[in-house]
């Protein structure tokens, strides 16, 4: 079972674009129970991009599809953790429009990895 959580800048993005794109709560929570439930780490297309990994959590970098930009992707940052067998715990970083921003900041990714 997966656990799913959000930073507070993680939250902020999410209420900020869902002002605008109106279909994102649906899009996103497809993607956690269609896709992040399965493959966490992954299904092996191009469409998921590891940006970091230690021996406590990976970090991916997925395409969201969102209905609302009429084929356009959204790029969402997670951190995956494993904790056991049966529990693991993806935390979301940041969440972004592709069309708005060209890559993800470096910067809070590198101050989440240090927190750990």
């Amino acid at each position: 079972m997966i656990d799913f959580q959000e930073t507070i800048e993680f939250k902020k993005d999410f209420k900020k674009l869902f002002k605008k794109y109106k279909t994102l709560k649906k899009d996103f929570d497809d993607l956690k129970n269609k896709y992040l439930n399965l493959f966490p780490q992954g299904n092996g297309t191009k469409h998921w991009n590891s940006l970091h990994k230690n021996e406590s959590f990976e970090i991916y970098k997925v395409r969201m599809h969102c209905d609302s930009t009429k084929g356009k992707f959204f790029r969402v940052i997670y951190a995956y953790h494993k904790k056991t067998n049966t529990i693991e715990l993806i935390e979301f970083i940041e969440i972004y429009f592709k069309g708005n921003k060209a890559n993800e900041d470096k910067g809070r990714i590198k101050k989440y990895i240090n927190t750990f």
